[in-house]
């Protein structure tokens, strides 16, 4: 029997139905390849501060995936108060922050990363270019997880954790 890898999953602990639908979906997805979804507060319970059991259980990750879902919608505001580059916003969706806390751990441990999220989702690891990695943008349906959109570059993921991990 092949070996279970641990992947930490990035993802807020508040979802819509539609979300955690999707987070079902791709999570029987990990475990059918052989990989054990990891989450704090869902799969771990340490007996330290968040930041510190972030770290304890990425150690313990060879993979990480980012689930960006809308955790914040911002109807209307102003980007950059008071500077030169001041503008209204207006429908800004924003992740929650674990997601780019984590994602930048995994980074630093150097560990495949493979990046989600909603449509609409923008600002920090979610904006184009900031990371080596694209950021796919998913339409949170069992359709897209049986997609070549989904699965071309899962399969990419999943073979760089098989070959990091030997």
């Amino acid at each position: 029997m092949p070996k279970s890898r641990n992947v930490f999953i990035s993802k807020p602990n508040s979802l819509t139905p539609d979300q955690q639908r999707f987070v079902e979906a791709l999570k029987k997805i990990l475990v059918e390849r052989g990989l054990r979804p990891r989450t704090l507060g869902e799969t771990d319970f340490p007996n330290e501060t968040p930041l510190g059991a972030v770290r304890t259980l990425l150690s313990e990750c060879e993979g990480c995936l980012v689930l960006g879902f809308t955790q914040m919608l911002v109807s209307q505001g102003i980007s950059k108060p008071g500077s030169a580059n001041e503008e209204e916003i207006t429908g800004l969706k924003l992740p929650t922050p674990w997601n780019h806390i984590e994602t930048g751990m995994a980074y630093m441990k150097n560990i495949p990363v493979m990046i989600l999220c909603e449509k609409g989702i923008s600002v920090g690891i979610f904006d184009k270019g900031i990371t080596d990695r694209y950021i796919h943008q998913a339409d949170l349906t069992t359709d897209w997880l049986t997609s070549p959109r989904f699965l071309q570059p899962f399969n990419d993921w999943f073979e760089e954790i098989v070959q990091t991990n030997r």
